[in-house]
């Protein structure tokens, strides 16, 4: 059963900076309490997280061995009955990723068994080393449509050093803390993210309703493989749709698996619905369609998931693998740098999805780790790696599967199907398996977006008069609404990574030019029109520059000039020369121009690039460190550019915004402005 909402909050409530519920480890000891009161609180609050409304702890595996009165067998009832939903939820999510596997194994042009293995081993490895409990991960199209030129131009040895290489990136991208990139994310961007998949995944059901052939598996690889020309390949590729009876019972079992994964809920919460929605049909199929005379398309039709336990590559007599060197490396770095770019991209966009989703908070750089493990197994193992699979892990979260436990029991149910259970899973409707996911799809989706896009395209009077009211006070930026269109429609041209990295750049481009525009600069003259006083504000930089220095009018000042900077922040090199700039302007029409009131965010910048200061500019910018005095320092926020950890250290008080410091010598209660 899945977490309560309480115990989500109680554990939120913390505020511990830990990454990972207590929960979900497996095989964990429980938190040894700490003698300080806070690291006792979290730990009560953490433990909260794994235990249902009837105080069962689920998703754990140590209560097999702590059995107290109860002998094993019990023990062992007891435990399954508890974590029946996460099991259970395991269970449905293999099934789900059958299909799938196969399909991206013949984009990549490889043996759908490759792609099988790969959904094991990348599930098993990432639920026990990744840093995000319920997440499922496996063969993915997104990384399978980069790797098929490697494995046309060199075979598939090739592809498992690559994919081994792409896992040693990962895990070091997540040992350095790469995985705090992620926040460079805009919230536009991930709705867009989160719109554009549900859309995909909706739109990719639609291969399971073209003529299956598997006699000729070389062609259909090869056709395959313009997959990866955009999510409405389905309809543009020149396969054969089904037809008929086929068609119409196909479409039946849609219904009937959208039915039952929709309604069961509402009666019983003891079973997982989608794995309800998946038998149903199934039944339907074997008992009805079968014995009058019909038939549809089952896993088997698409490939048989048959296959043997993996060894190392290096021992598989069925492959020739080529020794290390610089050759070999020369040949697959492109596709590794590609595959482990896209796999923790999208992986730690899932990761914020479903942190949002359950109200708890997942460990972006060990995610990477997690991730960087399994392709490194993956590889070794003669499978073809992937990353999180989106549309089964937001499936695993809907059917209460939020524990370690159910991803790792999806991994070994799909290991347990290649091994031994295939036979049974070959005989499910592929239709009932996209009823399933077009119910994730509408979940998946978010709905209220429409209307915060309609409202923002919206004049004003058709949002606030009563005559016209449509969306309501919905309004963002026209720029955000922008791009989450932005986003989806790259999503459908093309896939869910290369759109990521265009609202990324998009939006960035949008920050900087308004940031650009709000630079501000006040121009006062003294009374007796001798000296004039330029009061500047906002964002120095790259994309205000221009902006700054069309604000100064060098001929027509009077000879003394006072630039003063303690409401402006500077940033780069460029907003230094522009600096620099400036006072040449004005020495070259022999005026004194004078630099100061510098706040010291901006100070601390350009006393480390001093040596490209010019003269004037290097007076006013400067400050001894003896004239900076220690003292009491609140801080507000971090994060800041310019770094606020910096005006601690310094001593420098941050009060409303203002930055002030306390010279030698001031009272308690008194404060002086930065002043040079």
């Amino acid at each position: 059963m899945a977490p309560t909402k309480s115990a989500v909050n109680s554990y939120e409530l913390a505020k511990t900076g830990e990454t990972l519920p207590n929960p979900i480890a497996l095989g964990g000891e429980p938190d040894a309490k700490s003698d300080v009161d806070l690291e006792s609180i979290v730990s009560e609050r953490r433990n909260e997280a794994t235990h249902d409304e009837n105080g069962n702890a689920y998703g754990r595996i140590d209560c097999l061995w702590n059995k107290g009165d109860k002998s094993a067998i019990q023990s062992f009832m007891a435990w399954l009955v508890t974590n029946k939903s996460q099991l259970l939820s395991g269970v449905t999510v293999s099934l789900a990723q059958v299909p799938e596997a196969v399909a991206f194994s013949l984009v990549a042009g490889v043996k759908p068994i490759v792609g099988l293995h790969a959904a094991w081993i990348m599930g098993f490895f990432t639920a026990v080393v990744g840093g995000r409990p319920g997440m499922i991960s496996g063969a993915t199209g997104a990384v399978a449509v980069v790797m098929i030129d490697l494995v046309a131009d060199y075979g598939v040895e090739y592809l498992f050093y690559a994919v081994m290489l792409a896992g040693i990136i990962q895990a070091s991208f997540g040992a350095l803390g790469g995985g705090a990139l992620v926040r460079m994310i805009p919230h536009p961007v991930m709705v867009g993210f989160v719109n554009g998949l549900g859309i995909v995944i909706g739109l990719a059901q639609f291969n399971s309703f073209k003529v299956q052939d598997s006699s000729n598996d070389s062609e259909r690889r090869l056709e395959s493989r313009r997959l990866g020309g955009g999510a409405f390949t389905p309809f543009t590729n020149d396969e054969e749709w089904v037809t008929g009876s086929t068609a119409v019972w196909m479409a039946v079992h849609v219904l009937v698996a959208m039915f039952v994964t929709i309604m069961l809920p509402r009666l019983t919460k003891a079973f997982p619905s989608a794995l309800a929605g998946i038998l149903s049909p199934t039944i339907v199929e074997w008992a009805l369609v079968r014995p009058i005379g019909h038939k549809t398309n089952v896993i088997e039709d698409v490939s048989s998931v048959e296959g043997s336990f993996p060894i190392p590559v290096w021992f598989d007599s069925q492959y020739n693998m080529p020794s290390l060197s610089f050759d070999l490396l020369g040949k697959i770095w492109v596709t590794s740098v590609l595959i482990a770019c896209i796999g923790m991209l999208e992986s730690l966009m899932t990761l914020s999805l479903i942190d949002d989703m359950t109200g708890t908070k997942g460990d972006r750089n060990q995610e990477c780790i997690g991730q960087g493990t399994g392709n490194i197994i993956s590889g070794m193992f003669g499978a073809m790696g992937g990353c999180t699979t989106i549309g089964q892990s937001i499936m695993n979260i809907h059917n209460g599967g939020t524990t370690r436990l159910s991803a790792v029991s999806a991994s070994m149910f799909m290991l347990l199907i290649i091994l031994v259970a295939y036979p049974v899973i070959n005989l499910i409707p592929t239709a009932a398996l996209v009823g399933v996911m077009f119910v994730i799809c509408y979940h998946t989706i978010e709905w209220s977006s429409i209307n915060v896009i309609v409202s923002t395209a919206m004049p004003r009077k058709w949002r606030t008069d009563d005559k016209f009211k449509l969306a309501g006070e919905a309004k963002v930026n026209r720029s955000d609404a922008l791009t989450v269109l932005l986003v989806m429609a790259v999503t459908l041209w093309m896939d869910l990574a290369v759109a990521v990295v265009v609202g990324i750049v998009f939006s960035s481009l949008v920050f900087s030019w308004n940031s650009g525009s709000t630079l501000t600069v006040e121009r006062t003259v003294s009374a007796d029109k001798q000296s004039v006083t330029y009061e500047v504000g906002g964002s120095l930089f790259f994309a205000s520059i221009q902006p700054f220095m069309d604000k100064f009018t060098v001929r027509d000042d009077p000879k003394s000039v006072h630039i003063h900077f303690d409401n402006c922040d500077i940033y780069d090199w460029s907003a230094i020369e522009a600096v620099n700039s400036l006072a040449d302007k004005y020495n070259e029409e022999e005026k004194k121009v004078t630099f100061g009131k510098i706040s010291l965010s901006s100070r601390r910048i350009m006393e480390k690039a001093k040596q490209l200061l010019k003269g004037e500019v290097a007076a006013g910018a400067i400050i001894d460190e003896e004239e900076i005095v220690a003292g009491e320092a609140h801080k507000i926020g971090e994060g800041f550019i310019g770094g606020r950890e910096g005006r601690k250290a310094s001593g420098w008080v941050e009060r409303g915004g203002d930055t002030t410091k306390r010279r030698k010598g001031a009272s308690g209660d008194e404060d002086e402005s930065n002043k040079v």
